[in-house]
């Protein structure tokens, strides 16, 4: 299995789609010129300050002019970049707009609670992206550790991470506005622009499940064998900022996927030799469902994360046909994918989720560690649906092909686990929520953040 190379098509965040990818685009250049436009995402006036600070940490430009990001779920950051907002031009602005930010108390200038909820998880990510230059991510390569090591880059980080952390405090919400931010789910279902229901003589129609987030629905929350977090490859990708909630769901009631993860569990802990383990392996009907929700975590006032309902991106896969000889990958599984638009989300737009379109190629990608803008990389072509399908056909339609279950394939320290150690249980959302912070607070870029909040409270 290559990993590296399809690992960019699993995360639920990406690949991050960028525009087309016909042609390679220009690497950045240290003498090039970033001049991103604001556009009225934050507030109708696209010269706002909270409109520039978001262009100006968002917004990448190619040499061509091309913007990309204005929107992105994450900012285009990666561990190798080493000039957009650390040198020049792009730099000198990012500390201009945050020190405006911060000294005429640019949190006051807009009191909506998801806004501020948003700013503030876009600044946390720019801030962990400070922290992590030598905290590569996992199969995305080397860093260059002397390119990225020099006094200037250091310095240009820290400034960034002093004026950020303040910023972040600035924004924070009490318990009360905490509680006050909105299911956007919720909201996208009570909009009845998407199909509720996979329809097999439609395949291709957005679908986003009413009953996907409900406790009691026939979709049960997952998670793997491993202590932590759930889709622990996707908490590493993203810095942890953001649980990621994994569900199954079997064609019939709640029971059926019950007893489905009973019998996958049970055979998973017989002492089978590999060859017998594959060819007993429990399978599931066609029809099946997975989806993979992440949400929005925030920084209260008292300095702490808190989970909320905002949901950033879902992707489900439905399997039209299930079994192990499985080949014909390309109609074997119909995939959809939502990811957060943040002026639908203010605006009360289906919720602000915005569905990937099966045109929609994979582009740029967020999974490597160097920066595509200042680099020669560039993407694969093939489209994001037929990229999730591409990767989640390992080990034909069956279970092995639900990575949470599969884990000795994807995650670093689950390669010693035995096949029989595999399992696939039930869990609970407020559980997983919990996980992700706890596995969050024990990393060296809260712990950097949550110093600079300390200093910031006193």
């Amino acid at each position: 299995m290559r990993i590296l190379s399809l690992l960019s098509f699993t995360l639920a965040n990406g690949p991050l789609v960028l525009g087309a990818e016909n042609s390679k685009p220009p690497a950045i250049t240290l003498s090039s010129v970033e001049s991103a436009s604001e556009a009225a995402i934050f507030h109708p006036d696209s010269g706002h300050l909270w409109n520039q600070l978001h262009a100006a940490l968002f917004v990448r430009v190619d040499q061509s002019g091309q913007q990309y990001g204005s929107d992105a779920v994450d900012p285009l950051l990666w561990p190798g970049t080493s000039v957009f907002l650390l040198q020049g031009k792009s730099h000198t602005r990012a500390i201009r707009l945050l020190d405006q930010f911060i000294a005429e108390e640019g949190a006051s200038q807009i009191k909506n609670p998801v806004k501020r909820t948003v700013m503030q998880h876009d600044l946390w990510a720019v801030f962990d992206w400070t922290a992590n230059t030598f905290n590569p991510l996992p199969y995305g390569g080397k860093v260059d550790h002397e390119k990225h090591a020099t006094v200037k880059l250091t310095n240009a980080r820290k400034a960034l991470r002093q004026r950020l952390a303040k910023a972040i405090t600035s924004l924070a919400l009490n318990e009360r506005e905490i509680a006050s931010l909105p299911n956007n789910y919720a909201r996208a279902i009570a909009a009845r622009t998407f199909n509720t229901r996979f329809d097999e003589k439609n395949p291709h129609q957005p679908l986003l499940p009413s009953d996907l987030l409900n406790p009691d629905s026939s979709w049960v929350c997952v998670r793997g064998a491993l202590n932590g977090p759930s889709a622990p490859v996707h908490m590493q990708y993203y810095r942890g900022r953001s649980p990621f909630l994994v569900f199954l769901k079997l064609p019939g009631r709640r029971d059926a996927t019950l007893d489905y993860l009973a019998r996958l569990n049970k055979h998973s802990g017989k002492a089978l030799q590999p060859e017998d383990w594959d060819k007993n392996l429990p399978l599931f009907p066609a029809g099946t469902a997975v989806a993979l929700v992440r949400q929005m975590t925030a920084i209260n006032q008292a300095g702490e994360m808190v989970s909320t309902p905002l949901v950033q991106s879902v992707q489900l896969r439905v399997y039209r046909k299930a079994g192990q000889k499985i080949t014909d990958h390309k109609t074997s599984q119909a995939v959809y994918k939502f990811t957060l638009n943040r002026q639908d989300l203010f605006a009360n737009k289906t919720g602000g989720l915005k569905p990937v379109s099966l045109e929609k190629r994979t582009g740029l990608s967020l999974l490597y560690n160097e920066d595509y803008f200042e680099s020669d990389r560039y993407a694969s072509r093939d489209t994001v649906m037929q990229s999730c399908i591409n990767c989640h056909s390992c080990g034909g339609a069956t279970a092995k092909s639900i990575f949470s279950f599969k884990q000795d394939d994807w995650v670093r320290a689950a390669h010693s686990m035995d096949p029989n150690a595999l399992r696939l249980t039930p869990t609970d959302i407020a559980l997983e929520q919990k996980r992700a912070i706890s596995w969050k607070s024990q990393r060296h870029d809260w712990g950097l953040l949550q110093g600079w909040l300390e200093t910031q409270a006193q």
